[in-house]
């Protein structure tokens, strides 16, 4: 039944239901919520405890008499009621009708009235004697504080004072010292000194430096990462000769460009003397042509096509939309420092690539071999001349001078007078001179049952002779017209155990494979030739440079 106080107030009623579905102790309610409204209660009751312990101290010490006052009412009230007014209060059931009187009367003590929001405070003052420590006086609590120490080192400070003014430097360079030296003992680290020095090899190789060059060199201090300054080169200057002037700049990004002043990105220096050169171009009309018109020397393209001349048939398989590359200068090994050599040799036909490097293994042979250690060499090449086109195919056909058809047992490779020919493998010579219609000819005995025959020689080679050997490669004669000819050309002939064969479908045996510390110190020069060729320029930039 609801619980009504007396009050001067009007009662409020609200409808009370049958089923309470707030009472925890309701039989109807199942276990399980039992439990958990059980906890949930002991909570708040639990928190409420607390609460009111924290308020009373709080309230001793720093409110007003008269607040003081009105918590120990409320204890009062607590005490009056106890535990079981608490209890009653929750068993009731919700939405009776409550009175309550505005300024209740309990145990003789008058509860303290909200205070207004207007006028002035009109709380009343504490004595000591409220205090609740002290012998009815003020303790004063007096402390030193102390600052934890720090270590300094593992603080990073962030200057906001601007950074000192860039530095002009003047560099001579020392006898026994690199430019890359000299930089780093004025504070700038070797990572960015290498890179700038790196950077002018394009336009002009560094190894050219002597001593007593002069460069003008910019420093400023930059924050790094971690937002320390650093001393970091911006700009390098020097005369490689009277009329020019090399500028090396560095970007926002901390990237290194060198140009010469007044001249277009990427213009060779008149004045560098390089040893290696870099070309790669389309093939175009001729794969001669082309590399004639790149500036790459005659024997170096002719190096080229003997390196693919086992794989390779110049004349059908080489199309205009193809590629080439070469890498060639000075030796990286061997004794001569002056002849020039193709290091690197790279065919694109038909979309796949192949790529060979020149090599010279721990007993002195030296081979092109590709990116496995695997040897070009073949037992026989398919064009044993270099700069040829293919004027005649093996089979039948109408023979240009005695007028009707007849088996051509060869092939004809349309040359200038005087090219040279190319044993197409290592033999032994069994004919060398006058052989009928074939004019000045030289017929090989290759190992197995292979032989070789080139006819209408200008001449014959110095040495070649019958009984003599000859390897692979090597040149035993000239392009010539004489025999039954009608103009310069290479007639050339294979036979298999004296079957004739088309030459351009022999699948000749593969070559020799490297391992253990060849193919090791093979490795390690791929990588040489690789980094060499990143900073080298091509002959026709370097022609034009010095024209």
């Amino acid at each position: 039944m609801p619980v009504i106080a007396k009050s001067a107030g009007q009662p409020v009623h609200v409808e009370q239901f049958d089923t309470d579905f707030d009472n925890p102790f309701d039989s109807d309610t199942p276990r399980g919520s039992h439990w958990l409204l059980t906890t949930c209660i002991a909570g708040v009751a639990g928190t409420l405890v607390v609460g009111a312990a924290l308020l009373g101290f709080i309230g001793s010490n720093g409110y007003s008499n008269d607040a003081y006052a009105s918590i120990n009412s409320r204890e009062t009230v607590r005490g009056n009621g106890g535990s079981a007014g608490f209890l009653e209060s929750v068993a009731l059931k919700p939405f009776g009708e409550v009175s309550y009187d505005e300024t209740p009367e309990v145990s003789g003590e008058f509860v303290v009235p909200e205070r207004g929001l207007e006028g002035e405070a009109n709380y009343p003052g504490i004595n000591s004697g409220d205090l609740p420590y002290g012998d009815g006086r003020t303790v004063v609590l007096d402390a030193e504080l102390a600052v934890a120490s720090v270590n300094a080192e593992n603080i990073t400070t962030i200057s906001k004072t601007p950074p000192p003014e860039p530095v002009d430097e003047t560099i001579r360079l020392a006898k026994g010292r690199t430019l890359v030296d000299e930089i780093v003992s004025r504070g700038v680290t070797r990572d960015a000194a290498q890179a700038l020095v790196a950077s002018i090899e394009p336009i002009f190789p560094t190894r050219q430096f002597k001593e007593g060059a002069e460069f003008e060199l910019t420093l400023e201090q930059q924050q790094d990462f971690y937002g320390r300054y650093v001393i970091f080169p911006v700009r390098l200057a020097f005369k490689p000769g009277p009329t020019e002037n090399i500028l090396v700049e560095a970007d926002e990004d901390g990237h290194f460009a060198a140009r010469i002043d007044g001249e277009k990105q990427g213009t060779a220096s008149r004045y560098a003397n390089y040893d290696h050169f870099r070309t790669k171009a389309r093939v175009g009309s001729s794969l001669y042509a082309t590399a004639k018109d790149y500036k790459v020397p005659d024997y170096i393209t002719a190096e080229l096509t003997r390196v693919f001349a086992y794989d390779v048939d110049f004349q059908r398989q080489v199309k205009a939309s193809d590629s080439f590359e070469v890498f060639y200068g000075n030796p990286l090994t061997g004794s001569s420092k002056k002849r020039k050599v193709l290091h690197y040799a790279q065919l694109t036909l038909g979309g796949k690539t192949k790529t060979y490097y020149r090599f010279t293994t721990a007993d002195g042979s030296t081979e092109y071999y590709d990116e496995n250690g695997r040897s070009a060499t073949r037992s026989l090449l398919k064009t044993p001349v270099s700069g040829f086109k293919l004027t005649s195919g093996y089979g039948m056909r109408r023979h240009p001078l005695l007028g009707y058809n007849k088996m051509h047992m060869g092939v004809d490779f349309g040359a200038p007078f005087g090219t040279p020919i190319r044993a197409a493998g290592n033999a032994k010579v069994e004919i060398a001179g006058r052989f009928g219609a074939y004019g000045i000819a030289v017929k090989l005995k290759h190992s197995g049952k292979y032989e070789t025959l080139y006819g209408h020689m200008s001449r014959l080679a110095d040495g070649i002779r019958a009984g003599a050997s000859v390897r692979q490669g090597q040149v035993i004669g000239y392009v010539g017209a004489t025999g039954r000819a009608t103009g310069p050309h290479l007639h050339y002939e294979v036979r298999v155990a004296n079957r004739p064969m088309n030459p351009m479908r022999v699948k000749a045996s593969g070559g020799r494979q490297l391992a253990g510390k060849d193919l090791k110190s093979f490795q390690n020069l791929k990588t040489r030739i690789i980094a060499m060729m990143k900073v080298a320029p091509s002959g026709t930039r370097v022609a034009q440079a010095q024209q």
